[in-house]
């Protein structure tokens, strides 16, 4: 076995090697040839890429996008920025099912399937003129003006938040998280009036944000349960503020780090894991002296969790870059709601951002607050005692995100052959393809717009969440995959689960294709500090000599949420990478787990238990984007949910894993 060394991080790996494409082209959506996964798990040869459903609807938006260029020039407006759209090649997977014989019911009012909507057509017309109006709206003088001051009076009110102390910052006694004051906010950033006065009163007695025990239901005198106050709110369709401040310290220079949040490829890049979709709507300034300095820009953006059950933040807002002073920068976010009202508003960002200071030997320190209101009503319950506290979209998650991005990576270290003879390209290809995997599952998995889930009810009073996909050969002919995804509340804390999940000794007692079968790893690439943050190759034995499938697997552990993800892949594919092989010429559909805490941390101690979400995405040849699977195919997949599930309670409830 070689010895473990840091080398450099993921991005420095992926961008020095010359030949493999650069992030620019993997944004191309290029046509290139796939290989598809079988029954047995070995690939076969097929032509699939997916393409945008948007360019269905082109004709019916002609209108719009003629407008659309005229605008261009003037107001800085670009196209729509999906986090994973360099994943343009999508594998097939495996199925474990039979689907030959399956008929597909197409949706209807009368279906048995509560479908999100019937068709893309109206909302994404919708989106497109939306979007339309408002930068045409940002391009006039008089709101660019507008624009400026606001952007500037954010900047000033961001700076501010990111260097004060207590009272305005206090450390919240139910969870590791430093959140704002709100009669303090409001004493120094609010004009102040007579009727704030008694607001600030009612705050200091009973600080939602200030709650010693937020989820625990205290019965009253009457016996009745007395809710907690984000719980009231949510169910009120009241705005709830989400205040928190984070500090880290990022393998990056403090300039480079300024251009990877003021580009807005890179930046929806970097945090995929939280950005679903992103929309420059225009540039008002493009900056002073060749840098970002005075750089404003409108966005539109959609903000999500890896699950379907907790609704997308959509936020329409100015982003201002400044230089502070030598060595520091601060970038802001503000939305215009104020300058262009809205019928209703369940999502505001206050000013949100980043002071960025550089460090010594090419790091800098970040200073990140994440200042909100926002309407939860749409929360599933299940996700309550993360969501509603502010810690599952804090400015520690944003964090994490850059730091992760920027942290080094290992050499391949293998059990199975010397590692030493695989070239540097070939390691950047396996990380490409990994991140490329990584990408598409944060997307498949969230509650964006482009995502639109059926729920399938079950007899037993529980659901399952249901997609279609379709993705076209070079031929022209049309195939279909489907994802579908569950969570459920597991008694065993997040570090168990992930342990369970990720190490190849246990995963034949819950991976219904390695029943029985024997399953080690037999290479893996560590990234950053942790040995348990690995991209890993899984193979599976039926016998000492008989190889049933390899899984390309990548597995992130981190207090706001921890990942398992994987996908098959053939041997000649994995040869293929390992040689250096152009990583957007393989498929890929990644199935996986994300593993919350059921609630906020608390003096850095796990929680008891954790929210497990199940996702698995497979080709189905029977389903479009139209048209469901057949009954039996659907009891096939809420078999696969429920037996995975079982199986995986039954080992964690187990001393013997």
């Amino acid at each position: 076995m070689n010895t473990f060394q840091m080398d450099m991080s993921e991005s420095e790996e992926i961008s020095e090697d010359q030949e493999i494409s650069s992030d620019d082209e993997m944004m191309r959506p290029d046509i290139t040839v796939a290989s598809s996964v079988n029954g047995d798990g070995y690939s076969t040869d097929s032509d699939y890429s997916e393409i945008d459903d948007t360019e269905n609807t082109e004709s019916s938006v002609e209108g719009l996008e003629e407008m659309k260029r005229t605008t261009d020039e003037e107001l800085g407006f670009v196209h729509e920025i999906h986090p994973q759209d360099d994943n343009m090649i999508q594998n097939n997977g495996y199925v474990p099912f039979n689907s030959d014989n399956c008929q597909s019911p197409q949706i209807s009012p009368r279906s048995e399937f509560e479908s999100v909507s019937f068709t893309n057509m109206p909302l994404e017309i919708n989106d497109r003129a939306s979007d339309l109006l408002m930068a045409v709206s940002v391009g006039s003088d008089a709101n660019k003006k507008k624009i400026n001051e606001m952007a500037v009076s954010a900047m000033d009110e961001l700076v501010r938040k990111c260097l004060a102390g207590e009272p305005l910052w206090q450390h919240r006694q139910d969870c590791d998280l430093e959140t704002l004051n709100e009669g303090e906010y409001i004493r120094e950033f609010r004009p102040f009036d007579a009727s704030l006065g008694e607001l600030m009163r009612i705050i200091e007695m009973e600080d939602p944000q200030n709650l010693a025990n937020l989820y625990e239901s205290n019965a009253n005198t009457n016996g009745t349960q007395h809710k907690p106050m984000f719980q009231q709110d949510a169910e009120k369709n009241f705005l709830q503020t989400e205040a928190s401040r984070h500090i880290g310290f990022v393998r990056m220079d403090a300039t480079s780090l300024v251009e990877c949040l003021m580009d807005v490829k890179q930046w929806s890049s970097v945090f995929s894991n939280i950005v679903s979709r992103t929309t420059v709507l225009g540039v008002l300034s493009r900056g002073v002296a060749g840098n970002y300095n005075e750089t404003l820009q409108v966005m539109k953006a959609e903000f999500h969790m890896p699950t379907p059950l907790v609704n997308i933040r959509e936020s329409q807002f100015a982003r201002y870059c400044k230089q502070i002073g030598p060595g520091t920068w601060g970038v802001v976010d503000v939305s215009l709601d104020s300058l262009f009202p809205y019928p209703l508003v369940i999502f505001r960002r206050r000013p949100s951002g980043c002071l960025i200071v550089e460090m010594p030997d090419g790091y800098s320190k970040v200073i990140w607050v994440e200042h909100v209101e926002v309407d939860n009503k749409l929360v599933h319950r299940m996700f309550w005692p993360i969501v509603l506290p502010g810690f599952a979209f804090s400015a520690m998650r944003w964090v994490a995100s850059i730091v992760r991005h920027c942290e080094p990576v290992g050499n391949i270290i293998s059990t199975s052959f010397d590692s030493a003879t695989i070239p540097r390209n070939g390691k950047t290809s396996v990380l490409r393809l990994a991140r490329r995997m990584m990408r598409s599952f944060y997307h498949d998995n969230s509650a964006s717009t482009d995502n639109l889930w059926v729920r399938i009810y079950l007899c037993d009073g529980g659901d399952f969440r249901l997609m279609t996909k379709t993705i076209y050969a070079l031929n022209g002919s049309r195939n279909s995959t489907l994802v579908f995804t569950t969570s459920l509340w597991v008694p065993a804390p997040p570090k168990r689960v992930f342990d369970f999940l990720r190490h190849g000794d246990s995963r034949n007692k819950w991976d219904l294709l390695a029943r029985g079968y024997a399953v080690q790893e037999i290479m893996h690439i560590i990234k950053g500090e942790s040995p348990e943050n690995r991209v890993s190759v899984m193979q599976v034995n039926s016998a000492p000599n008989q190889i049933e499938i390899l899984y390309l697997q990548e597995s992130y552990s981190h207090p706001t949420g921890s990942y398992v993800v994987y996908a098959p892949i053939d041997i000649l594919t994995m040869g293929m990478m390992l040689g250096g092989g152009n990583s957007d010429l393989v498929n890929i559909l990644p199935s996986g787990f994300v593993i919350h805490p059921d609630g906020p941390l608390r003096n850095g101690e796990e929680t008891r238990g954790s929210l497990l979400t199940l996702a698995f995405h497979i080709m189905d040849g029977s389903s479009t984007e139209d048209y469901l699977p057949a009954a039996d195919s659907v009891n096939t997949i809420q078999k696969i949910l429920t037996e995975t599930a079982t199986l995986i309670k039954t080992a964690l409830l187990s001393d013997n894993l």
